[in-house]
């Protein structure tokens, strides 16, 4: 059945008289005898709303019994009336036909799954998208919200109550009374709230934590009407929680980004050296072969060629060594160059305390001096090896 059908079955119920309720939820009511109406009548019956048998009246008399839809009408049937039987009560996945909201709102699986067509009795009313009424708006927004308490739900219990686990247990029923009606629902800023990544665990534990919170001292038949008609208050609650979180969880980050940096830092520093520190070997292991090789002989001599020889290879060991260094020297600049700043900026975030910060600080700045001083050392003892090969070979010349 779609729209066109129910507002069929609207304009049929606004015209009926003398209505007389009976059991099974059916209505019997006259209707003015018209080819529109019988028309109306013959598709009504098609959707199983109307039943086929129909009696036509005249001046209060009953004149003939008439089956819908074989039944067509003719002009002497002009100024007749029609006894018609309808259905109160049908409720199906895409439309609701009932006497009030209630009957509606009773049945929690409609709550959580609304359907698209409405049609209140004591209203005489259709709603639907296309309507777009207060109460109908209101209707689809519990849906999200039921959708949003399923969402974080732990179980479902066989009853289909929705259970809620934070530090106890809390179960939600989603059938509600007409009052949730009453009151404007805005979930958008929870959905928007929980469809977001970033800490999904930690919010859905917030939802939970404010679900127990705010219904626990309410009867369990009326938890999920209370929740909407104060929906506003729980939708304050939770997202100042989630801010408060947020403020925490930034300053802890910003916490453990200034150890990681530190740390980082630190590892960059002491490697510095450490990618040269073997390389400094080879002035030490190139004296001892120089030493070891170097013999006496006078200028001019074989001997004193080899010395010579020596010397160079000690020479061009000597100098890689210190060109390694000296670039090294360059590396710990811009380290230094590149923590400094960041660190002053880090000071500066909220909630951070500046003298942990400085002390970090100092502890770069002093292994920074450690390692300068370690990679000048190194080119101190290079060039005076150098130097005492030098004097080894001069003596054994002389």
């Amino acid at each position: 059945m779609d729209l066109q059908t129910l507002n069929t079955y609207s304009d049929i119920r606004k015209v009926m008289e003398a209505c007389e309720y009976s059991q099974g939820h059916l209505v019997s009511g006259f209707v003015e005898l018209t080819k529109e109406n019988i028309d109306k009548l013959a598709e009504l019956v098609g959707c199983e709303l109307c039943s086929a048998g129909i009696e036509l009246y005249s001046d209060g008399d009953l004149k003939v019994h008439k089956e819908l839809p074989a039944f067509q009408f003719e002009d002497k049937f002009v100024n007749f009336k029609v006894k018609v039987e309808l259905v109160t009560l049908k409720i199906h996945d895409q439309y609701f036909i009932g006497d009030n909201w209630g009957k509606l709102l009773s049945y929690s699986n409609y709550v959580l799954n609304p359907v698209e067509f409405v049609f209140v009795a004591n209203e005489m009313t259709v709603h639907s998208e296309l309507t777009r009424s207060e109460k109908f708006t209101r209707y689809k927004n519990a849906a999200k919200v039921c959708q949003l308490i399923k969402q974080v739900a732990n179980d479902v219990t066989a009853s289909e109550d929705y259970l809620i686990i934070f530090g106890q247990s809390l179960s939600v029923n989603f059938a509600i009374d007409e009052t949730a009606l009453t009151h404007d629902i805005d979930p958008e800023s929870l959905e928007e709230l929980l469809s977001r990544d970033p800490h999904k665990e930690a919010k859905t534990g917030l939802v939970r934590e404010a679900l127990v919170t705010f219904l626990k001292n309410i009867d369990k038949a009326k938890r999920f009407t209370y929740l909407l008609t104060h929906f506003n208050a729980f939708a304050t609650q939770l997202l100042a929680s989630y801010e408060q979180y947020v403020n925490n969880y930034s300053f802890d980050k910003v916490r453990r980004e200034h150890q990681e940096k530190k740390t980082e830092y630190i590892c960059k520093i002491n490697k510095v050296f450490d990618d040269v520190a073997t390389k400094t070997f080879a002035i030490p292991a190139g004296v001892w072969l120089a030493a070891s090789k170097i013999e006496e002989g006078g200028f001019g001599s074989l001997i004193f060629y080899k010395n010579i020889v020596f010397v160079l290879i000690v020479f061009v060991l000597a100098v890689i060594v210190c060109l390694n260094l000296l670039g090294q020297f360059s590396s710990l600049s811009a380290i230094k160059n590149e923590y400094t700043p960041l660190f002053e900026r880090l000071k500066k975030e909220k909630g951070i305390d500046e003298a942990e910060v400085t002390i970090y600080l100092n502890d770069l700045k002093d292994r920074d001096g450690i390692v300068w001083w370690k990679l000048s050392a190194s080119m101190f003892v290079a060039i005076i090896m150098f130097i005492i090969v030098i004097a080894l070979v001069c003596g054994a010349t002389s």
